[in-house]
């Protein structure tokens, strides 16, 4: 990996304004269907290795996850589903972690798998192929249907996620969405970690 810094590689370049030089910074793009985009940026201790910052940021994947009414992005269905990518720039001299997060309907649905993987593909040429190849598709039990992206992150019933659900977001994070005070607060322990991380989000996409 120290081998790449002199690569002129996309996630080198200045100190951003957002950024912190004694963090590890990371910068989450988040698509659905329609333009629908959020990007959410964090500042996590400063850790060189990538694997357990992957999965420090994929433990946060639910506060991300019900944020929004998120469809699917490649076919414009309601989203249950997400899939996260991560480029491992967390060893250069500025700590660096891209993550991109994918809400999909369904992940065994073949066009929007398709679609998927030519996305992962892209998003790989444009960081050198640091990412490397598609993972192959993870197997689900039959019959399992995952919460709806829309609905509320503790209790996540079909209910919460109705158009016309009084949704509160989180007053710290400005991210994770709930039907309700007591969901919040039964939800703080599992969420506090991700809230504290947030540093600040922007939603594009969506009728004002």
């Amino acid at each position: 990996m120290r081998t790449l810094e002199r690569g002129g590689l996309p996630g080198q370049g200045p100190l951003q304004d957002w950024e912190d030089i004694n963090k590890m910074n990371i910068d989450v793009n988040i698509y659905g269907g329609n333009g629908q985009h959020a990007k959410v940026r964090m500042h996590l201790p400063k850790d060189e290795n990538y694997e357990d910052a992957r999965l420090t940021v994929l433990c946060m994947f639910m506060d991300l996850k019900h944020s929004k009414p998120w469809t699917c992005e490649f076919c414009g269905a309601p989203a249950r589903e997400t899939q996260m990518q991560t480029v491992p720039y967390v060893f250069f001299p500025i700590c660096r972690l891209p993550v991109y997060v994918h809400h999909v309907c369904d992940m065994d649905k073949p066009e929007c798998q398709a679609a998927l993987r030519a996305t992962h593909d892209r998003i790989n040429r444009e960081h050198k192929g640091i990412m490397g190849p598609h993972p192959p598709q993870m197997g689900k039990p039959p019959g399992e249907v995952y919460p709806l992206s829309a609905s509320c992150a503790n209790c996540k019933t079909d209910a919460s996620a109705d158009v016309n659900a009084a949704m509160k977001r989180c007053g710290g994070c400005k991210v994770t969405r709930y039907c309700s005070a007591k969901c919040q607060k039964e939800d703080w322990p599992r969420h506090k970690f991700a809230c504290k991380a947030i540093k600040s989000a922007e939603f594009d996409g969506w009728p004002n």
